[in-house]
């Protein structure tokens, strides 16, 4: 399944472990990743060819991966704005109070 979701450029996302079958499934080969922060699973999503970034939230194309359940609010508005726009991401962030402004 994730295979044919990358064949027809569908955005895919993972947090925290779930890079793993993402990782295993081949589409992430020779791209940037990133998984749960520790060093057993950054080796094990590498050695499925991912160049693992130390970072929360790491998007390659059409791929966003993220490294533990702490970033699932950012990366559902982030989500959002690849869904639908920037702005209308903005004013649910805003809505939602987690616009610092």
């Amino acid at each position: 399944m994730i295979r044919a979701f990358n064949s027809k450029n569908k955005i895919i996302v993972s947090i925290c472990v779930g890079a793993l079958p993402v990782g295993k499934s081949g589409i992430l080969k020779d791209k940037k990743g990133t998984v749960y922060n520790s060093p057993i699973r950054r080796e094990e999503l590498k050695g499925f060819g991912v160049n693992v970034i130390h970072q929360p939230i790491v998007v390659d194309d059409n791929i966003i991966t993220s490294w533990n359940p702490s970033t699932a609010i950012n990366v559902a508005l982030l989500l959002l704005e690849k869904l639908t726009t920037r702005i209308n991401a903005d004013k649910i962030r805003q809505l939602m109070g987690f616009d610092n402004k």
